[in-house]
């Protein structure tokens, strides 16, 4: 039975409204500086993003994969910034060149359109991803256009539509607490909380992980609400269906959504009355078919220009990545506790804070790479523990939705595992024969929210009870205040770089 909302909840409603306001506000000061410190463009993969949301722009969708677009090509040569792969001291005087931007342009125009050329004449391996984030994106690229931002300024115009991403995934936050943890406080408000300091560089970036946390919460928040028992019609089953569809459509590796959204929907009939389950079974399958629908149109436009449904084979070919034979599979560091550490500890890292470099080292601190790995298996783990044993604060919180971010969880991270097993990476940079992990934690951000609400549980597991309250707050918001600042000491480059958006003429 579930434990009712404390009294007086609207004045209390309205209070911690106004606190979530400010933790939006926040996030949004926090990608909107982020952002614009980091110059254009970054190593992970940004200037293909680019390439594919300008082309979306101007209302073409990739048939394959194509040459960058000409004009991006030329905005991608004059904002670029060497800083990410090139150490300083790697320059002549150890003085990193001013931008291409700032140069006189009748004297290096030969040099610039040669290169530029050069440029153009790559493909973009990014071209079969799927659309929706770079539709949003275009729309918004054509926004910023309509508003009469050229050059540089129309490039962050784009980064900028993470301000909102942000804003809203904050939101979003709240209301998957406090929908499914109406009676616990500490997550009401810790989970917005935590999100909103989340250091995660994606955010700071064009690309299509961004929208990932938003449209992947948004799923996981429908489901687990019908997975829980709630009676609701057609009509939210569908818009269910659809936000699983859209999660996926921004990117494959939220496909284990795909999972979840069966596993709600086989709970949500077994939870109806006996009498109720055929109508349950038909609200089910009016989820499924509206998730099917978008992807299956998706697909079949793949398979008709690509040969391939998803467009992952025709990319991992171009990447030089080949399957292996079954009997291969288990010839892996993975399955060895020092490879199985190894990918837990770097996929958990990247989970947390990204995967930028600057002067080709790694922007990261590693006292807190450390945490972030062993924090994230201490306190899930005590979750866990707790709701096997119907202890703790999860007795009274929603322990199927608990289940199924823990699932969820586990599932986006034996995607990564998955990947990185299955495939011989031949010369390629990352993953490589010498270090075959996939530990891109960020292709795993479609389970923030739950991930986030299973973390926190176990702090409250580890400090339980009202005597311990101000303790569980005093170490979360110390632990969002130090990656805060360690966020900022280790970007200190970025911010004090001539290419960023503070310096743009």
């Amino acid at each position: 039975m579930r434990r009712s909302p404390p009294a007086g909840l609207p004045a209390a409603s309205r209070r911690e409204a106004r606190i979530v306001l400010l933790l939006c506000a926040l996030a949004a000061l926090r990608v909107f500086l982020f952002s614009a410190a980091f110059p254009f463009f970054n190593n992970v993969d940004e200037p293909a993003h680019f390439d594919l949301v300008h082309k979306y722009a101007r209302g073409h969708v990739p048939t394959g994969f194509e040459p960058i677009d000409a004009d991006a090509a030329r905005a991608i040569l004059l904002y670029g910034s060497p800083e990410y792969l090139t150490p300083a001291a790697s320059f002549p005087g150890g003085a990193v060149p001013p931008p291409v931007w700032s140069l006189p342009f009748d004297r290096i125009r030969v040099a610039f359109e040669s290169r530029a050329a050069r440029i153009a004449a790559g493909e973009n391996h990014e071209s079969t991803q799927p659309p929706l984030y770079y539709a949003v994106a275009g729309a918004w690229y054509r926004l910023g256009g309509a508003l009469g931002l050229e050059g540089g300024r129309a490039l962050y115009w784009i980064r900028f539509l993470n301000v909102i991403v942000a804003t809203l995934l904050v939101w979003l936050a709240y209301g998957f607490a406090r929908t499914l943890f109406p009676a616990d406080g500490f997550l009401r408000l810790g989970l917005p909380l935590l999100v909103a300091g989340f250091p995660q560089d994606a955010l700071y970036s064009v690309n299509n992980d961004v929208l990932l946390p938003l449209a992947g919460g948004a799923a996981l928040l429908a489901l687990l609400i019908l997975a829980r028992g709630d009676a609701r019609g057609y009509a939210f089953h569908a818009g269910a269906g659809l936000l699983v569809a859209a999660a996926v459509l921004v990117k494959p590796a939220s496909a284990p959504i795909l999972v979840v959204a069966v596993a709600a929907v086989l709970m949500a009939v077994r939870r109806a009355p006996g009498g109720g389950r055929r109508a349950a079974a038909g609200r089910g399958a009016a989820l499924l078919l509206a998730a099917a629908v978008p992807l299956a149109a998706w697909g079949a436009r793949n398979l008709l220009v690509l040969g391939d449904a998803t467009g992952s084979a025709a990319k991992a070919q171009l990447l030089g990545w080949t399957l292996k034979p079954p009997a291969a599979l288990l010839d892996h560091p993975l399955f060895t506790p020092g490879g199985a550490a190894t990918f837990w500890q770097e996929t958990l890292a990247s989970f947390w804070r990204g995967e930028f470099t600057w002067g080709l080292e790694r922007i990261a601190a590693p006292g807190w790479d450390l945490f972030y790995g062993v924090s994230s298996f201490v306190l899930p783990a005590a979750a866990v523990v707790a709701l096997a044993s119907a202890r703790g604060p999860a007795r009274g919180g929603e322990p199927t939705a608990q289940w199924l971010g823990l699932a969820t969880s586990l599932l986006s991270l034996l995607f990564l595992a998955g990947i990185s097993v299955a495939f011989d990476f031949g010369a390629c940079f990352y993953p490589s024969r010498a270090h075959p992990f996939l530990t891109s934690g960020r292709l795993a951000l479609a389970a923030l929210l739950p991930f986030a609400a299973l973390y926190l549980s176990g702090l409250e597991t580890l400090l339980p009870g009202r005597r311990l309250a101000a303790l569980r707050w005093a170490v979360l918001v110390a632990v969002v205040v130090g990656m805060t600042a360690s966020e900022i000491g280790l970007a200190r480059g970025a911010f004090a770089s001539a290419y960023n958006w503070f310096h743009l003429p």
